[in-house]
């Protein structure tokens, strides 16, 4: 048996992702008001994806979460913020195109 005390946390690695989650609802809320702020963010997490190579998985979980809060803004009566989270989720999904379609390239480039 191992009697080697635990090395305890930090505060950061237990409740970080509680944190950052939600602190990003927060953000998509605030984002949902003003569709040209969440445009903008969707635009600068664009350029950020494709300089960093971002797996577009990871933009396809975006738009499907955009997407997924459509049907719940309509059911909260707020039909403005409902077609903003469509918009985004649109925006997504053709980024993630692309983002596909780059990765694919890079992936054929190495093979050669």
């Amino acid at each position: 048996m191992d009697n080697e005390p635990q090395k305890r946390q930090s505060w950061m690695r237990r409740n970080g992702p509680l944190a950052g989650f939600l602190l990003g609802m927060a953000l998509l809320g605030f984002l949902a008001q003003f569709q040209w702020l969440g445009q903008s963010a969707i635009g600068v997490y664009a350029v950020i994806a494709i300089w960093q190579r971002v797996p577009a998985r990871r933009t396809f979980v975006l738009a499907l979460l955009a997407l997924g809060m459509v049907p719940i803004s309509i059911i909260a009566a707020n039909w403005l913020i409902a077609q903003n989270f469509a918009a985004y989720a649109f925006i997504l999904f053709a980024f993630g195109m692309v983002s596909m379609t780059l990765e694919l390239r890079r992936e054929l480039a190495e093979n050669k």
